[in-house]
């Protein structure tokens, strides 16, 4: 039975063939970032109707009340950097693109300033917005198309409908990327309400920016989301992980190679883990050259292997580990919280929450953990942990 957390992410308005996703183009304020700005404050100070175009409104003002307005912006808006903070599950999307291949660009009113302060701190280990379009830029703004044909052009991307417009406002975000041509996806965090309450035909409209992924997968082709190749179980090849997979200690413990993998990628760790082994997993975490964030068969760590199994105690002693990734995804993207999930494995779910586990990750089809579980209560302390 489909839930009620996937029935409410995402419908789609249209139903066109499933093309290539080849880029995602986003806006900034209230779609990647968290709206920090007073706009109405900004407005009084500088005595411009709310109904009006701040930044058009300035340009007309003569001189002197220009450079005083334009100095209230600024001030305003250097106050919003210092305090800027990522929209819950912006950052875990970018990564799930990224790992995807797929380029993002940035089309916002914000300065370059706050683009170059974006990339520089909340946006690190993530590849940057390029083309990152701010208003310093010589483009007309949104929803005026120019920009967005200037990124295509950039990406030499011939078919416009290949591309997504991500935002929270219809009447800039959706109407921009309709004029040029681009699939549209409206988050839709309430903005359109103020806007009059029309979504203005969006393709693709979401509640939170985490159903985005699945609402893409849904829709588009994606790189990484075609089904793997079937392979044979794994067994353990060398005697140090038949000991382990076995859950002999006393075997374990005669082996000088409890680090080395055989030809499937599995360590004896992994398949400790595998087996549910305790003992054999907190031994094997005491030998210095056990990596616990080795990437065994079909790119499973050893977290993966005790959360899909659902071998609580193992868990627990790895998710302890000194170094330990637990979130580090298999080839299929699926992360820890996502195999227990999966398998209804509760007490390993509660495990990794209490942890931190990540909730926003995706695996290549774009589910979250949360999304990818037929356990109503695995799905809702999952939520909530959020």
């Amino acid at each position: 039975m489909r839930s009620k957390l996937l029935m409410m992410a995402a419908r789609s308005l249209s139903t066109p063939a499933r093309r290539p996703l080849k880029g995602v183009v986003f806006d900034l304020d209230g779609t990647l970032t968290v709206p920090n700005l007073d706009f109405k404050a900004m407005y009084e100070k500088c005595g411009v109707p709310l109904d009006e175009d701040i930044l058009e409104a300035i340009g007309k003002m003569p001189d002197e009340a220009a450079a005083k307005a334009a100095a209230i912006v600024e001030e305003m808006e250097e106050e919003g950097r210092r305090t800027l903070q990522l929209t819950p599950g912006a950052r875990e999307f970018a990564d799930w693109l990224a790992r995807q291949g797929i380029p993002t660009a940035l089309v916002t009113r914000n300065t370059r300033s706050t683009v170059e302060h974006l990339h520089a701190t909340l946006w690190k280990g993530l590849p940057k917005f390029v083309p990152a379009v701010s208003r310093d830029d010589a483009y007309e703004p949104k929803p005026h198309p120019a920009a967005m044909e200037g990124i295509l052009a950039t990406w030499d991307i011939h078919d416009a409908s290949e591309v997504v417009m991500v935002g929270d406002s219809p009447a800039n975000d959706v109407v921009f990327g309709k004029a040029a041509g681009v699939a549209t996806a409206l988050v839709d965090s309430g903005r359109r309400f103020v806007e009059g309450g029309s979504d203005e035909g969006a393709d693709i409209v979401v509640d939170n920016i985490a159903a985005l992924g699945l609402a893409f997968h849904e829709r588009f082709a994606l790189p990484k989301a075609s089904p793997l190749a079937k392979h044979d179980a794994p067994l353990p090849g060398s005697y140090a992980n038949r000991a382990a997979a076995d859950g002999i200690l006393s075997r374990l413990e005669t082996c000088d190679d409890v680090w080395a993998d055989n030809d499937t990628g599995n360590t004896p760790l992994i398949w400790a883990a595998d087996g549910g082994a305790a003992d054999c997993v907190a031994y094997l975490l005491d030998q210095k050259e056990v990596d616990v964030n080795h990437r065994g068969y079909l790119g499973a760590t050893a977290v993966c292997r005790a959360a899909r199994k659902g071998h609580l105690e193992a868990l627990q002693l790895l998710l302890k580990a000194d170094g330990v990734d637990i979130d580090a995804p298999n080839d299929k993207m699926q992360s820890p919280l996502h195999f227990a999930a999966f398998k209804q494995n509760r007490a390993c779910v509660d495990a990794l929450l209490a942890a931190g586990a990540a909730t926003y990750v995706r695996d290549r089809k774009g589910r979250t953990p949360a999304e990818d579980t037929a356990g109503e209560d695995i799905r809702a302390a999952i939520l909530a942990a959020r």
